[in-house]
């Protein structure tokens, strides 16, 4: 029996960067009958609180909200579950980046993100279709009061070529690296990450792998995938996550996780 379903987003429910718009109404239908069954629903996703909030507005409270690559965890408006990057990494991770001259940089902090300039192609997506609390604030380094949770490094179709030849290989000790999709590689705490906030939900609801549904498309989703006995990957998944997962599902543009959940609730008795 499954008790604990959880969804990435970008690339798994909507398009990457999709906003309320784009996700099919009727997965605020299946998150209430799932909830009404008691099985607990999951986003999980390196977006913010408050992107996955307006994605979910009708029923976010019934969610529990993995946020910034699973470094806070969230029911309704209670934080349950925090990892924050030390100062000195952040300092260190943010003068690297900087030498990647093409890659944007964004600090994801608890209270708000923030970037460099408002006038940058990486400021206007994440604000405007993401839906990211994010402040312009010049020099990241001096101007940010904030507990840092997430970097990320931006390109919008070559961050993963960007960083491979001396920032991963620097950081992927020190630090849990993400790459989501073509555009963002982002560092979390090395205790941090979405399989640990997986591990985390499943101890604090007494759910085990057995009775836990994953569905994603990225690599930093095979992570959550080994936490659970059913692991969907949508066909317009990463080729290694496809092989991680335990079965497949249509692409996001087929709405191929909504005919699962359905599935799922048809199948579960009160």
């Amino acid at each position: 029996m499954i008790r604990l379903v959880v969804c990435d987003v970008d690339g798994t429910l909507v398009k990457d960067g999709g906003s309320a718009s784009a996700l099919n109404p009727e997965y605020y239908e299946v998150v209430k009958e799932l909830s009404e069954k008691g099985i607990q629903v999951v986003i999980c996703s390196g977006r913010q609180k408050a992107s996955i909030e307006k994605l979910f507005e009708p029923v976010k409270d019934l969610l529990y909200i993995a946020a910034d690559g699973g470094s806070l965890i969230y029911r309704k408006e209670k934080c349950i579950y925090s990892r924050i990057l030390e100062k000195e990494t952040c300092r260190q991770i943010i003068e690297d980046a900087r030498k990647i001259e093409p890659c944007d940089i964004m600090v994801c902090g608890k209270k708000h993100a923030y970037a460099t300039s408002a006038d940058s192609e990486m400021y206007r997506w994440i604000s405007d279709s993401y839906g990211f609390d994010i402040q312009a604030v010049g020099d990241l380094q001096k101007n940010i009061s904030d507990d840092i949770v997430k970097i990320s490094l931006y390109h919008h179709n070559m961050v993963e070529q960007l960083t491979k030849d001396w920032f991963r290989p620097k950081w992927e000790n020190k630090v849990r690296l993400n790459l989501a999709g073509i555009q963002w590689l982002d560092c979390v705490p090395k205790e941090a990450g979405k399989g640990t906030a997986v591990a985390f939900l499943q101890k604090h609801l007494n759910i085990t792998p057995e009775e836990t549904c994953v569905f994603g498309d990225n690599e930093n989703d095979i992570v959550m995938m080994k936490r659970a006995k059913y692991s969907f990957a949508v066909a317009n998944a990463r080729e290694e996550v496809k092989r991680a997962a335990s079965c497949q599902c249509g692409p996001y543009w087929e709405d191929g996780v909504l005919v699962q959940l359905k599935k799922i609730a048809g199948k579960q008795e009160k």
